[in-house]
């Protein structure tokens, strides 16, 4: 028998009070659900960035040397750049800075990889270079040069930094064996045109250091050097060819050993 003093007002207190208990367990529930099944995607937005394309070497080995003693006095910089999904790489060498007072040289020596694409023209490769600089002319194409790799098309176009301007001439050359690219720009102090006669000496003085047991890529550079000019000034001392070297006689050749002096040596 329920007490005397039990009442309808404090049964539907206590009714009420149980459902309160269990929406407020049903939305416990709920909560722990939701976490639950969210948890993994948040863990993959807060978890480690993906790797970055291309990866810069922190000890570079240099692979190719390029000697400019016009530029000794600005900053050098010689970087490889590697990307581990197909195995290419990129190395890098620069001369001055955009913002300085001085020239401003890059050349990209590009190894495709096993999943890189074909090389499209020079204009649209320089363009997707230059992407970082602020541009205040449109490449398009200069004409081309005759270099030691060959026939070499050109693009022209400017470049600023800091309120310096730079008139600039790029180049792009691809080679089908091995697969690669050597690409790049020279960049003038201001706005007069760079001669096409110091970008052909860039490309001139570029050789290799280390293959790293790629011989298709020695073979490419010893070809290459079999036709290097020097800068368009071929020294017979330092690179003498069959038509210029000419035979040094011997001082012991025997005809010089069987003259005789016709002349007798007068001493003072």
């Amino acid at each position: 028998m329920r007490p005397a003093s039990y009442s309808l007002p404090e049964d539907i207190r206590a009714t009420f009070v149980r459902v309160l208990a269990y929406m407020g367990g049903l939305a416990i529930l709920a909560i722990a659900a939701a976490s639950f099944f969210r948890t993994p995607a948040m863990v993959a937005a807060i978890g480690p960035s993906p790797r970055a394309e291309w990866i810069k070497v922190e000890r570079p080995h240099p692979a190719f040397e390029l000697i400019m003693p016009e530029l000794a006095t600005g900053p050098y910089d010689y970087a490889i750049l590697r990307r581990a999904a197909d195995g290419a790489r990129k190395d890098v060498l620069t001369w001055g800075e955009p913002a300085g007072g001085g020239p401003y040289v890059m050349v990209e020596v590009y190894r495709a990889g096993s999943q890189s694409g074909r090389f499209i023209d020079a204009a649209s490769e320089i363009a997707a270079r230059i992407l970082d600089f602020t541009v205040t002319d449109d490449v398009k194409p200069a004409g081309r040069i005759a270099s030691k790799f060959g026939t070499v098309p050109l693009v022209d176009f400017a470049i600023a930094a800091h309120g310096r301007a730079h008139r600039c001439l790029g180049f792009a050359r691809p080679f089908e064996q091995p697969s690669m690219q050597i690409a790049g720009w020279y960049c003038s102090p201001g706005d007069e045109v760079v001669d096409r006669a110091t970008l052909a000496c860039v490309l001139d003085r570029l050789t290799i250091l280390s293959a790293g047991g790629n011989t298709k890529l020695d073979e490419l550079f010893a070809r290459a050097e079999v036709r290097r000019t020097f800068c368009g000034r071929r020294n017979p001392i330092l690179a003498a060819t069959p038509e210029r070297a000419a035979p040094i006689p011997s001082p012991y050749d025997s005809r010089l050993r069987n003259a005789k002096l016709r002349k007798r040596i007068r001493l003072r």
